[in-house]
């Protein structure tokens, strides 16, 4: 009798194991899905597009809302977004790949690259204190009367300049590595840099440099009116970032042709757009070690320090989060023109997460919070 037990425990064992992933995968979605719907998000609203994502294996992926209100097209894991600042990371990638294979170093003085930035009394800005946020740059978005190269669009050469020109109204925040002080000018420097010591664009160089080596088949840099490529198919739809208008309406905000040509290009610190299939594509590649090598990329993941005496939660290119002194994890947000973007990798469970939303008011890095706390009840029993 214990035999027969036995034997037919082993026989029955593998069906007991499926069942049991298979309704905790649907009890973490529908975990998921209530979170989602607190949030307001409707199936005729903008939305978002969530991945959880462990070494081999992605524990959930699913997209909720609209990608276009007009088109009325739903997002789906393949619905590409504006990464808003979370493009970051990817400039400071860019950068420490261009110091391995010895083309700069981040000790070097921004101006050996770009020329027209003024000489500072403090001192010169490091391309290693733009990659911290500890240059003291003023931010480039609040200049005015920029001239533009193109008739219909400003891009980073039109504002490299107006640092020199612009000068006497927007000095420098602070001394030149005096604190850190997070500001988009510093990766509008970084993203041109790259693109003068490459010799092409910025998007350019990440399409053949990053995207490609990492599997990123559908990203791109919207860089140009025509940097976007052709439309795409198979569902590669792309979203339209929302704010709220005149009696809380959505109104369109940003977006790539045809759906909105935009004025503002600049890049290295936001342009880049991709999905959540080509994010688990870069996980997977940071935690491969396939661009950098693996001193470069541990100390992109430490403590920047600034002349004021602090070490910052910021390293290059990414925010960190501490717990008793010891990293448990590394990420980043984006905010701009409705978009708001979330990669957060919590090493303590060895699990990453991507959130990526077209609803402006959509908090996405508080939206982690209580994402994580579904998975952790959930996937992790």
């Amino acid at each position: 009798m214990l035999g027969t037990l036995h034997n037919l425990c082993r026989f029955f064992a593998p069906i007991f194991l499926l069942i049991n992933s298979a309704s905790a995968d649907e009890r973490l979605t529908k975990g998921i899905d209530r979170l989602v719907a607190r949030e307001g998000i409707t199936d005729d609203s903008p939305g978002v597009a969530i991945l959880v994502y462990q070494p081999g294996k992605i524990n959930f992926r699913k997209g909720y809302g609209l990608a276009d209100l007009k088109t009325k097209t739903p997002i789906t894991p393949r619905t590409m977004f504006e990464l808003a600042s979370l493009t970051k990371p990817f400039t400071a990638t860019a950068i420490l790949m261009m110091q391995d294979r010895g083309l700069l170093t981040i000790d070097d003085d921004v101006r050996t690259y770009l020329p027209e930035l003024p000489e500072y009394r403090s001192g010169p800005i490091r391309i290693r204190q733009l990659l911290a946020h500890t240059s003291g740059l003023p931010e480039y978005l609040e200049m005015e009367n920029v001239p533009a190269r193109h008739r219909t669009y400003w891009t980073n050469e039109d504002y490299v300049g107006e640092f020199a020109r612009q000068r006497s109204d927007y000095p420098l925040e602070f001394a030149v590595g005096q604190r850190y002080e997070y500001c988009n000018s510093n990766y509008l420097l970084a993203g041109t840099v790259i693109a003068r010591v490459a010799k092409t664009s910025y998007g350019t160089f990440l399409r053949n440099e990053i995207f490609a080596p990492c599997g990123m088949k559908q990203s791109f840099v919207y860089e140009s009116p025509t940097s976007a490529p052709a439309p795409p198919a198979n569902g590669y739809h792309r979203a339209v970032g929302y704010e709220r208008g005149k009696q809380q309406l959505w109104k369109a905000a940003w977006g790539v042709p045809p759906a909105r040509n935009e004025e503002t290009l600049t890049v290295g610190d936001g342009g880049i757009w991709t999905n959540l299939e080509d994010m688990a594509a870069w996980d997977a590649a940071q935690r491969a070690g396939t661009l950098l090598q693996p001193a470069t990329n541990a100390r992109s993941h430490q403590r920047s320090r600034s002349a004021d005496g602090k070490q910052n939660d910021y390293g290059l290119g990414w925010e960190l989060f501490f717990e008793d002194g010891k990293l448990i994890g590394y990420g980043h947000n984006g905010s701009w023109g409705g978009f708001r973007t979330s990669y957060y990798r919590y090493l303590k469970a060895d699990r990453s997460t991507v959130i990526l939303s077209n609803r402006g008011n959509f908090d996405a890095d508080g939206f982690w919070y209580p994402l994580n706390d579904v998975i952790e009840n959930h996937l992790d029993e």
